[in-house]
């Protein structure tokens, strides 16, 4: 058996991530503030550091927002560059607890683990990656030995997943399972990276073995997650009340909620995905990835204005600060035009270090914001590379609708098609692109000769 606290991994991960779940592990982000402060080489806002163009694809040409800052030291101590979390906090009080016990005993595998799990837990609800950098240091003695143990394989492939490198994160789980054929976490984090990928098949055999290594419980809310991907969305919510268990832990239930919350939104069923995302807010209510979401839902409702209420005091997050910027711009706001600029800056500061895994939201962010659709386009589909979860074929589709280039999001109209999806927006985006691909090879368009395959089913 596992314990019911690691049961939120897999409803943590399946979308991103981030943003999964979607965090720069190597930290040093730009972060938002009283005033923006640039990463090393990357200027502030709106100021372009020498040597370097102003960040962001294809960024509007607009005024700079002030107050802008080079990179500098600063001359006061009363001067805030980040806020960081209160050590009056429960979860932080927790870790300082774990970090004691593990610093009395460190050659203690099982304080290390410990310690590291309370880390990339914590990193997760508030997506500030620095989190997971330090669970990584924690564990690093062990992961340098020839032969590292199961558990320890199990926690760096977490963290990889986390980092978006699947084959790495994959080649690890195996090993784990190699060692330890019954490890049921293992099998359910290889069972989240392959949903993640679109990889379905795989990923009912290895909702099996949760349900024989890990509990019943837990195998039904993985199988019911993956209904919701195949075109069998009303057996998700069967399931997934099913696998609902009063007497679990704030995390499993919040998972549990979070997961009815996706199958209803497959089916277009808003009044109960709302119901179903407030219950698991009411779990967890300062959980990153679940805010995210439910602004997510808020957003494609209409309803910008509950979106910074919610969002508010979590402008660390990545995730959370493009939900905040898109709703400005939804609401005309002009703080969108300083958003903009600083979501900007974040993901050139990713550049730099070398890590795109925020391929979803820099489209979106390219899309909605930059208005730059062949630029998002370009981002989405390099993203699809990587995911396939319904909100990466959704970018796909936009943008390629946006830059009217339908031939380029062939496969994901045929991802779409094959694997079933329900998705009162992505499914008729799909249509749309593939009408118009149908229309373009009667025409005898040459541009859509190569992306036949893709309108076989429509003819």
């Amino acid at each position: 058996m596992i314990a019911k606290r690691t049961m939120i991994d897999l409803r943590l991960t399946c979308r991103l991530v981030p943003l999964a779940c979607l965090l720069a592990l190597s930290g040093g982000l730009v972060r938002a503030g009283a005033a923006p402060v640039a990463a090393p080489g990357v200027a502030a806002p709106g100021v372009a550091a020498p040597g370097v163009e102003a960040p962001g694809v294809g960024a509007p040409d607009v005024a700079a927002p002030d107050p802008v800052r080079a990179p500098y030291t600063p001359t006061q101590d009363a001067e805030v560059l980040q806020q960081v979390p209160a050590v009056a906090d429960p979860a932080v009080k927790a870790m300082r607890s774990l970090r004691a016990k593990f610093e009395a005993s460190p050659q203690d595998l099982g304080a290390a683990i410990e310690l590291a799990n309370a880390y990339i837990d914590y990193s997760r609800q508030i997506g500030d990656a620095h989190y997971a950098g330090y669970a990584e240091a924690v564990i690093a003695p062990w992961r340098a030995r020839p032969t590292p143990p199961a558990s320890v394989l199990l926690t760096e492939a977490t963290i990889l997943q986390y980092r978006h490198q699947f084959s790495d994160a994959r080649d690890l789980l195996q090993e784990t399972l190699r060692l330890d054929p019954h490890n049921g976490q293992a099998w359910l984090t290889l069972a989240t990276l392959d949903m993640v990928q679109g990889d379905y098949a795989r990923v009912g055999k290895e909702c099996a073995a949760v349900t024989n290594d890990a509990d019943l419980d837990t195998g039904l809310a993985c199988l019911g997650s993956l209904r919701a991907f195949t075109g069998h969305a009303r057996q998700s919510l069967v399931l997934l009340n099913q696998a609902q268990a009063p007497g679990a832990s704030a995390a499993y239930q919040a998972w549990v909620h979070g997961l009815l919350a996706e199958s209803a939104e497959r089916l277009g069923d808003w009044q109960l995905a709302e119901a179903e995302y407030r219950k698991a807010l009411a779990m967890l209510p300062e959980d990153n990835f679940l805010l995210v979401a439910y602004a997510d839902f808020l957003l494609d409702r209409g309803r910008a204005r509950e979106v910074l209420p919610l969002l508010a005091g979590h402008e660390q997050s990545d995730t959370a600060f493009l939900r905040i910027a898109l709703a400005q711009a939804q609401l005309g706001s002009p703080e969108v035009v300083r958003s903009t600029w600083i979501m900007a800056a974040r993901f050139a500061a990713l550049r730099q270090r070398g890590s795109e895994y925020f391929g979803r939201e820099e489209a979106r962010f390219a899309l909605s914001l930059q208005h730059d659709s062949r630029g998002s386009l370009d981002l989405a589909l390099r993203n699809w590379q990587l995911q396939k979860a319904p909100w990466d074929a959704r970018v796909v589709l936009e943008a390629a609708l946006a830059a009217h280039d339908p031939r380029r999001a062939a496969e994901v109209i045929d991802f779409v098609r094959e694997t079933h999806l329900e998705d009162p927006i992505v499914v008729p985006l799909a249509k749309e692109l593939r009408d118009e691909l149908a229309s373009a090879t009667a025409a005898g368009h040459p541009a859509a000769a190569a992306s036949r395959t893709a309108t076989a089913a429509s003819r």
